[in-house]
C-alpha cells in the first residue's frame, strides 16, 4: 500500500471524508477469492470503507498520450550530432511521431532527431538561431523540398533555439509539448494491432473499449392495417370454407351449429395472430461509435467515457454485492486536469448526474494536481464538495504492517 501514493491518498481521503475505517480489499492471486485484508504480493486493489461501502480506484488519463510519451522516451535525451556546429533545443508537438519507417534496425527506420538534423544544419548555414510559431520563410505556404521550416513543421517541431556547444560538437536536446487537450482517450488502431498480435500467438484479444453491437433477434412479418381489414372482409367466406373442410374430414361428427362455432373460433384466432405479429427493430450493421474524450471534454462526460472504456470497474465492484454502497474513485491525471480546473477555479459543481453502469451507486472524483478538495456523487445527495486538509491524515489499515 505504501508503495502506491495514489492508493494511499485515496485511503486518506476516504478516511477523512467518511470517518469510517478503510481496509484494502482485492482478489487474492493465490486462491482467487476476496479477502478483507490485503494478501502478500497482492495486486491492485479495492477498498472497503466502513460496513457498507466498497470503492474501486482508477486514474483518468489518455492511453494515446501515455503511449506517445513512452515512444519518445529514448529521444528526449541530449544527442550528439556531428553535422551540427551548435546545440539545438527543440520541442515537438504532443502528436508528433518519434519514429518513421517501421521497426528499429530496419533499412527504412529513422527517428525524429535524424529527420530534423539536416533542417537544423540549414538554419545554422542561414544564421538563424531560433524559430517558433509564426516563423516562416518566403516560400510559405508552399515550402520547397529542402526548406528547413517545412521539414521541421512536417516533423511536428513547435519551436527551438540554438546555443553554443561547450564541447565544440553540435547536439540536439528534444522535449515534448504534451497538449492534453489534443489527446483522445483511446486509439482504436492500437487496440486492433494488439488484437491481431494476440490472434497470431493464439491468445484471446485484449478487452475492447468498442461495445459489441447487440445481436438482432428473429424478424417477424408484420401484417399492416390493410391486410387485417381484408381478413375481416373475408371472415364470413373463410368461416364457410373452414366449416366445409371439417364436415368433409369428419362426416356426421358435428352438427351444423357446432361446425359453425368451431369455424368461427378458428378464423378469429388466425386474425388475432395476424394482429399480434410486428416487426422487430432492425439493428444497424455498423458497431456503435466509440465514445471518446480529450482534455476539453466536460467532466461528467469524461467519466462516462471512462466507464465505457473500462468495463472492469463495475465488474470488480460486483464482487462486493453484500455492500449496498459500491463506488468508483476517479483520479484525474494532469492529462485530464483541464476538465477539473474548469470547475475548480469558479468553485462550481457538475451540472448533471452521470450515467453509471448497473450496480454502481456513487462516484468520487479528485485531481492529482489539486489537493484542496474532492467531489462526490450519489443518487440521494447529488454532487457535493469535500474540502481536504493539508497534509491529509494517514490511516492505519487493520491487518497491515
Amino acid at each position: 500500500m505504501a508503495d502506491d501514493p495514489v492508493e494511499l491518498r485515496t485511503a486518506s481521503v476516504l478516511w477523512h471524508c467518511t470517518g469510517e475505517t478503510v481496509e484494502p480489499y482485492d482478489r487474492c492471486p493465490r486462491c482467487g477469492d476476496f479477502h478483507d485484508v490485503r494478501a502478500d504480493r497482492n495486486g491492485r486493489f479495492d477498498f472497503m470503507c466502513g460496513r457498507d461501502r466498497a470503492v474501486e480506484v482508477t486514474q483518468v488519463t489518455s492511453s494515446v498520450a501515455e503511449q506517445n510519451r513512452r515512444s519518445w522516451e529514448p529521444y528526449l535525451k541530449e544527442r550528439v550530432v556531428p553535422e551540427l556546429g551548435l546545440g539545438w533545443h527543440v520541442v515537438f508537438e504532443s502528436t508528433a511521431k518519434a519514429t518513421y519507417g517501421g521497426r528499429k534496425g530496419g533499412a527504412r527506420f529513422k527517428d525524429a532527431l535524424t529527420v530534423i538534423s539536416p533542417a537544423l544544419a540549414e538554419l545554422e548555414r542561414r544564421g538563424v538561431d531560433r524559430f517558433g510559431p509564426g516563423t516562416a520563410c518566403i516560400e510559405q505556404p508552399f515550402h520547397e523540398e529542402a526548406c528547413p521550416y517545412g521539414i521541421l513543421g512536417s516533423a511536428g517541431v513547435a519551436f527551438g533555439c540554438s546555443v553554443r556547444s561547450e564541447t565544440g560538437t553540435g547536439f540536439i536536446s528534444a522535449g515534448l509539448l504534451t497538449g492534453y487537450d489534443q489527446m483522445p482517450a483511446f486509439n482504436p488502431a492500437h487496440w486492433a494491432k494488439e488484437a491481431e498480435k494476440n490472434r497470431r500467438r493464439g491468445k484471446p484479444p485484449p478487452p475492447s473499449p468498442v461495445p459489441e453491437p447487440p445481436q438482432m433477434g428473429p424478424v417477424l412479418w408484420s401484417f399492416g392495417p390493410g391486410f387485417i381489414a381484408l381478413l375481416e372482409e373475408r371472415r364470413a367466406e373463410d368461416e364457410r370454407k373452414c366449416a366445409e373442410s371439417m364436415r368433409a374430414q369428419v362426416p356426421g361428427g358435428f352438427t351444423d351449429a357446432e361446425l359453425a362455432e368451431q369455424a368461427r373460433r378458428e378464423v378469429s384466432e388466425r386474425i388475432a395472430c395476424a394482429r399480434s405479429l410486428t416487426w422487430r427493430t432492425a439493428l444497424p450493421a455498423k458497431p456503435p461509435p466509440i465514445a471518446d474524450a480529450d482534455g476539453g471534454t466536460e467532466l461528467v462526460k469524461l467519466l462516462e467515457v471512462e466507464f465505457g472504456l473500462h468495463e472492469d470497474l463495475a465488474l470488480k465492484l460486483s464482487a462486493a454485492s453484500d455492500r449496498p454502497r459500491r463506488e468508483v474513485f476517479f483520479w484525474l491525471t494532469w492529462m485530464r486536469s483541464s476538465a477539473w480546473h474548469r470547475l475548480a477555479d469558479p468553485g462550481m459543481l457538475p451540472q448533471r448526474p452521470p450515467n453509471v453502469p448497473a450496480g454502481i451507486t456513487g462516484l468520487w472524483v479528485g485531481c492529482l494536481l489539486d489537493q484542496t478538495h474532492v467531489l462526490h456523487w450519489d443518487h440521494d445527495t447529488g454532487w457535493t464538495r469535500h474540502p481536504l486538509p493539508n497534509p491529509l491524515p494517514i490511516p492505519q489499515f487493520p491487518g497491515c504492517p
